[in-house]
């Protein structure tokens, strides 16, 4: 094996959550394109031909093409790592299940900055003539100005007199601002508790499907805007709601795609009440918006028009729909703006409506940098929109694998993914999805059974001395499992581990039971000739014990995280069963 392997399985490798390509379009437990490169770039030599079963958004086929124009940064790493890579073009073969991530890729890894800047543009100002008015609101001194984006707030009645209010009203308590799990009403002066006040509903006539809709009531907070070159931000009054009202009745939506949730795992009874169709995650506003761009496209040339569709689909669901919201920061004077939690569905109680043509225009420039960083590469890429379980290659024609696999019941992404595919008018067949998944009907079996029929594909279009380098990430020990019987049973085998680093972890990362920090890293051989022996301990139990008693004092949340990845390390490299759940090095101290 080589010094570079060593080196790369040796240590945590960093991979980082920003720059061009990685924030270009945001994707669940999406990986650093520069990192992925490096990596091929040292498994891999000119010429080869690299395989990801589980594409995703498209990450290997990017970093295929950065192997043959590495950026400044991958070269500075690698020297600071002391790797010796090798550079120059490669191809890549990606399977993806889903119509987004497979699209998303093809755009990614096939568009001329250049035509894409200028149709892009062109786009902005088409709809802009259409729909710039829509954003102009009164700032506080009455003079007209621009929206940049309006806080909506659900409104709740209080259990004791029945007075309705704002949920703003009550949950939010200022200098310094935090939010609030109890409030007093104003009214009668009885103690409620927040998460529990019913949230006041009313009918309306849709104005898409034509029937009549019970719906969450809201009502517009607070306005953040701009007038010249200052920003401005004021409550929200009684005349705002009705101007809105107003000039938003008679936008014409008929053309709209009309399209019923396909609810799962994800669905909530409560923030999720009378969400039953694509357009109820939106407000009618930013419906309106991103309805009106989405069908400029069909105006522009076939050639760009996928590009075009990426584009606004890259701010659609984290930044277009009634999912983006608020934070509280501590010493933050006022609320924080962010997208959506990735990896969910949630809609808090106070959702924000962001200028859509404002947040394109920012979002144009980092598209242009994606495209430039790899358009000058001879590297070539081939997307499939398929099952991994029928991959059509050749057997023995693989040199490299890099893939991450769904995280067994993490995240439903078919479920997340109809938000976006939903426009495409082609969503996710999930028959083959790998994933745990009561509302699909996929327990643990199930899953093993998908993650078997791929690995065993993988194992197939390998050469004998071809390896795979797998991401994985899961707090249970039956997943882990699941895991390790696939690739075994494939005549794969663990050779070496380590931890790619995620700087930045992903909110389900981080938000979930028992946080999992950094995702193992698994090196895979068609022999097991550098296989390693586990006659050290008994069993993974002696392990998990050694470890805690190694760990460093006092042990707490943050070692307890860095011991389980290390507890999984070990027991993949040396060949233990893995039995014990993250949740067991959380609650048992050493």
């Amino acid at each position: 094996m080589s010094r570079s392997i060593d080196i790369l399985y040796s240590t945590p490798f960093p991979s980082t959550r920003t720059g061009a390509l990685f924030n270009a379009f945001s994707y669940p437990t999406k990986i650093s394109p520069e990192a992925e490169a490096i990596f091929i770039a040292c498994h891999t030599k000119i010429g080869d031909t690299i395989l990801d079963p589980f594409g995703g958004s498209g990450t290997t086929g990017i970093a295929t093409l950065l192997t043959d124009c590495p950026t400044p940064e991958m070269l500075e790493k690698v020297k600071e790592l002391g790797l010796e890579p090798t550079w120059g073009p490669r191809k890549a073969v990606v399977y993806e299940l889903s119509p987004i991530g497979c699209l998303l890729g093809k755009v990614m890894c096939s568009t001329k900055s250049t035509l894409f800047k200028k149709h892009a543009e062109s786009l902005l100002k088409m709809a802009s003539d259409i729909c710039l008015n829509v954003y102009t609101v009164k700032d506080p001194e009455g003079n007209n100005g621009i929206l940049r984006h309006a806080i909506w707030s659900d409104l709740v009645v209080c259990p004791f007199c029945g007075k309705e209010f704002l949920y703003a009203e009550l949950a939010i308590d200022e200098n310094p601002l935090k939010f609030k799990e109890d409030s007093i009403c104003p009214c009668c002066g009885s103690n409620i508790h927040l998460s529990e006040a019913e949230r006041l509903k009313e009918t309306i006539i849709d104005p898409l499907i034509h029937e009549a809709v019970s719906v969450k009531k809201r009502r517009l907070y607070k306005l953040y805007g701009s007038t010249g070159k200052r920003n401005w931000s004021r409550l929200a009054t009684e005349s705002d709601q009705e101007e809105y009202d107003s000039m938003m009745k008679d936008r014409d939506i008929s053309s709209s795609t009309i399209y019923k949730i396909k609810w799962g795992e994800l669905y909530r009874q409560g923030y999720h009440y009378g969400i039953t169709h694509l357009h109820h995650f939106y407000t009618y506003r930013n419906w309106f918006v991103f309805n009106t761009l989405w069908h400029k496209v069909d105006l522009f040339p076939e050639e760009i028009q996928n590009a075009l569709r990426i584009f606004l689909l890259s701010y659609n669901t984290a930044h277009s729909t009634l999912m983006t919201r608020v934070v509280a920061k501590k010493n933050n004077p006022d609320f924080v703006i962010t997208g959506a939690q990735p990896g969910v569905l949630y809609i808090s109680g106070l959702p924000v409506e962001k200028n859509i043509m404002l947040g394109l225009q920012r979002k144009l420039k980092t598209f242009v940098e994606a495209f430039q960083k790899i358009e000058s590469s001879k590297g070539t890429v081939e997307f499939v929109n398929g099952s991994s379980t029928n991959i059509k290659l050749e057997d023995n024609t693989i040199d490299y694998v890099f893939t991450d696999p769904p995280f067994g019941d993490f995240i439903p992404y078919s479920e997340i993914n109809q938000i976006n595919e939903a426009w495409l008018g082609i969503v996710t067949d999930n028959t083959e999805e790998a994933i745990i998944n009561p509302a699909q009907g996929k327990a643990i079996d199930e899953y093993s059974n998908l993650m078997t029929s791929v690995f065993a594909q993988i194992s197939r279009k390998m050469k004998a001395t071809a390896s795979c380098t797998l991401v994985f990430h899961s707090a249970k020990s039956a997943i882990w499992r699941a895991l390790v019987d696939a690739y075994k049973q494939s005549g794969l085998y663990s050779v070496k581990a380590s931890i790619l680093d995620k700087i930045q972890p992903s909110f389900k990362q981080t938000n979930s039971n028992v946080t999992v920090k950094g995702d193992p890293l698994i090196l895979l051989k068609k022999n097991n000739e550098e296989v390693l022996s586990n006659s050290f301990f008994h069993n993974d139990k002696e392990l998990a014990q050694f470890l805690k008693n190694q760990a460093s004092t006092p042990y707490n949340k943050d070692i307890a995280v860095k011991t389980f990845s290390k507890y999984i390390m070990m027991c993949i490299e040396h060949n233990y069963t893995i039995t014990l759940d993250a949740k067991y090095f959380f609650e048992h101290e050493a």
